[in-house]
């Protein structure tokens, strides 16, 4: 198609040749089949000239939209190949797209501010592997413990757990750590069975071992350290999100022995063909080795 329309636009064979940088027979070679494609002549003899038949007007018509088309859709892929566009869609449990994060998608989109970014949450980790899988997400984060062998994970810092209580209970501050006196005077407040934070928070308090005096379940997870204050109970959640207590009334008390998870960044272990994913795990890379272990500030 490039060599049809530069005949037409340089006026000769000769000199479209020479633009294109081709020999003239080569050019010809390059016409013949565009024609034997389309099972059409492109050109008639006219005298010593050559014109375009009716349906050749037609074809490089089309032809220029058809060469503007894939000519944009080139600045579009050298663009997102120097990230100046594309996409990267990322999921996640509610609960670490709401701690975890963040972190990792802002120096991402300070690093490439044209990229779009969307976020999206499931609510377990079957659904998570799913939607990495099927295509639905570029990367997800998640429970690495939890990754089947056809998908891969970068691993995280692990995520520690840490109690909260009403700041009543403790006068003095957070103080040591929780006691089984903490727990069987209280309501637990947790999740449903089968997700990562119900298993932790059972786990810390078998790890006591001491019984709640009651149970509330709930499947907001926002609600967990509200709902536990307002309740006069406590909860085990991540400890960035028991660091929030202070603004209801309430305190953050550690867990010994500690209780973590570990956490990964989830993808398709193939040829990574969307450039922004290829980078957004470049920087995971990157910032994992350079943070702090279970407990530490990021």
């Amino acid at each position: 198609m490039e060599a049809l329309i530069a005949v037409i636009d340089h006026g000769s064979f000769t000199a479209a040749a020479d633009v294109l940088r081709i020999s003239q027979p080569s050019l010809s070679r390059r016409i013949h089949a565009l024609e034997k494609v389309l099972d059409t002549r492109m050109f008639v003899p006219v005298g010593r000239r050559m014109e375009l038949t009716d349906a050749g007007r037609g074809v490089v018509t089309a032809g220029r939209r058809a060469l503007a088309e894939l000519s944009s859709i080139e600045a579009m892929a050298g663009a997102a190949r120097m990230l100046t566009a594309g996409s990267l869609r990322v999921t996640g449990l509610p609960s670490l797209v709401a701690t975890e994060l963040p972190d990792h998608l802002g120096r991402f989109h300070r690093a490439h501010p044209g990229v779009r970014i969307e976020v999206s949450t499931v609510d377990d980790a079957q659904e998570l592997v799913e939607a990495v899988r099927v295509g639905r997400a570029d990367a997800a984060i998640g429970v690495a413990d939890r990754v089947p062998g056809d998908l891969a994970a970068i691993p995280l810092p692990a995520q520690e757990f840490a109690a909260v209580l009403p700041a009543g209970a403790r006068p003095g501050g957070a103080g040591g750590p929780l006691t089984p006196r903490d727990v069987t005077s209280r309501a637990l407040i947790t999740l449903p069975r089968g997700t990562s934070i119900r298993q932790l928070a059972d786990t810390a308090i078998r790890g006591l071992g001491a019984l709640p005096a009651h149970r509330i379940t709930t499947t907001q997870r926002d609600s967990l350290v509200p709902l536990a204050l307002a309740a006069d109970g406590l909860t085990v959640v991540p400890t960035a999100l028991a660091r929030t207590a202070t603004a209801f009334g309430g305190v953050a008390v550690a867990l010994d022995p500690p209780v973590h998870r570990s956490l990964g960044i989830i993808h398709r272990p193939d040829e990574l063909p969307n450039p922004a994913l290829h980078e957004f795990l470049a920087l995971v890379e990157q910032g994992a080795g350079t943070w702090p272990g279970p407990g530490g500030d990021a």
